[in-house]
């Protein structure tokens, strides 16, 4: 189901030492197809449910318990992408601040009920295959990988 996000990520983020994934949740494959496509990023993935990230156990990706309401931004420091699959549309202002302050690109899959919320300047629509893969916000500090 998300072949074409892990693609898209794999091309523009191929420099990326770092990538994040907020609200891993109950799924954990995403991150691990990003690892397997980017073997030399470090890939973390946050929740705010410690029983989640307890369950998220896995060798080559880091799980860390943090609430983005309330982040720990040494956790995001270096962070070329942060991501987000399906997020609770009230902490997507969250996520962006978060992503500004550590300076790196912002990409979200939004529920499709979700995608007017995203309509807005700084949000900048992906399209594959003509369907909307994700929305994104550049990093002014980003180095063009996107």
């Amino acid at each position: 189901m998300f072949d074409e996000f892990v693609t898209y990520v794999s091309a523009n983020y191929s420099q990326a030492r770092k990538i994040v994934e907020v609200g891993v949740g109950s799924r954990i494959d995403v991150a691990e197809r990003i690892k397997k496509s980017l073997p030399f990023a470090e890939v973390l993935v946050t929740d705010k449910d410690s029983n989640s990230i307890r369950s998220h156990r896995v060798k080559q990706i880091k799980a860390v318990a943090d609430d983005v309401m309330y982040p720990q931004p040494q956790i995001y420091q270096n962070a070329s992408l942060i991501y987000s699959i399906y997020p609770p549309i009230e902490i997507i202002p969250a996520i962006a601040e978060l992503a500004r302050k550590v300076g790196a690109d912002l990409l979200v899959v939004p529920r499709s009920d979700e995608q007017e919320a995203f309509e807005q300047d700084a949000w900048k629509k992906i399209i594959r295959k003509g369907r909307t893969l994700a929305w994104t916000r550049v990093s002014s500090k980003s180095s063009g990988m996107a």
